[in-house]
C-alpha cells in the first residue's frame, strides 16, 4: 500500500477543510444580452463554507471583468438566464476523495500474472500522481522528502 503518498494528500487537502475550493466555468448556450457570446464565456471558483461560500467569477473576452460574489448563489441567479447559461463544475472534492483512494490501494501478493499486471498498474498510478502534484504535497514521515509506493 502506498500509505505514504495517501497521506501526503490528505494532509495538502486538509488545509482546505471542510472542502477544497470548486472551479467552474460558465457555458452560455443562448447570448440573451448580445455582449458575451456563446460557449464558455466565464471562470470561476466557489469557496468553502468556510470561507464564506463566497465565490469569484473572471468574465473572458473582450470586456473581460472580475466579480465577486457574497453568496455563491448569485453566480447562477444572476447570469443564469432562465438555462441560457450553465454553471459547470470541476468537482475537486470528488477528485480528492478518488486520488487518495488510489493511492490507500494495496498491492497484491502472489506470483500469478493478475497480481504482476495490478501492482504494475499501481505503481504506475500513483507515479503518476507524484509526478503531477509531488511539488505541492507535503514531504514523507521525518522530512524523508516524497515517498515511494512500495
Amino acid at each position: 500500500m502506498n500509505r505514504g503518498l495517501a497521506d501526503r494528500l490528505a494532509a495538502l487537502f486538509e488545509q482546505f477543510h471542510p472542502a477544497p475550493p470548486t472551479p467552474y466555468v460558465l457555458r452560455r448556450d443562448v447570448d440573451v444580452s448580445g455582449v458575451s457570446g456563446t460557449g464558455t464565456v466565464a471562470e470561476g471558483c466557489y469557496f468553502s463554507t468556510a470561507a464564506g461560500s463566497a465565490a469569484v467569477t473572471r468574465w473572458r473576452g473582450e470586456w473581460g471583468s472580475t466579480v465577486a460574489w457574497d453568496r455563491a448563489k448569485g453566480v447562477e441567479a444572476v447570469h443564469g438566464h432562465g438555462g441560457a447559461t450553465r454553471i459547470v463544475e470541476v468537482p475537486v472534492p470528488a477528485m480528492v476523495v478518488a486520488l487518495t483512494s488510489i493511492a490507500s490501494l494495496g498491492e497484491q501478493r502472489g506470483e500469478d500474472p493478475w497480481s504482476d499486471g495490478w501492482n504494475e498498474a499501481l505503481r504506475t498510478v500513483c507515479g503518476l500522481i507524484e509526478a503531477a502534484l509531488g511539488a505541492h504535497l507535503p514531504v514523507g514521515p521525518e522530512g524523508a522528502g516524497p515517498t515511494e509506493p512500495h
